[in-house]
């Protein structure tokens, strides 16, 4: 009787440590998920180097991808900076 309670102590020991272990990985991979994704989220791109086609197709596939977009003009030579598009898609 007492080895029957024991077992059955151990296996529930077992079950909510694996359930613990479960929950905590799927939290631990939402929060790697938005850490990837926000490093992901800005791109620069040096205008001398693409042609207009170019940076529309880039335009457009980050308007596709992501519910909040910006473009931000950087001028280098005089630190000007003037956000010309803003995007945002209610989901």
């Amino acid at each position: 009787m007492t080895e029957g309670i024991l077992a059955v102590t151990v296996f529930c020991m077992f079950g909510l440590g694996f359930y613990i272990a479960n929950k905590a990985d799927k939290f631990l991979d939402e929060i790697q998920e938005n850490v990837e994704e926000k490093q992901h989220s800005s791109k620069i791109f040096f205008l001398d180097t693409l042609s207009d086609e170019e940076l529309l197709r880039e335009i457009h596939e980050y308007k596709s991808q992501y519910k909040k977009a910006e473009i931000i003009i950087f001028d280098g030579q005089t630190g000007d900076e003037k956000k010309i598009f803003d995007h945002n898609t209610v989901a």
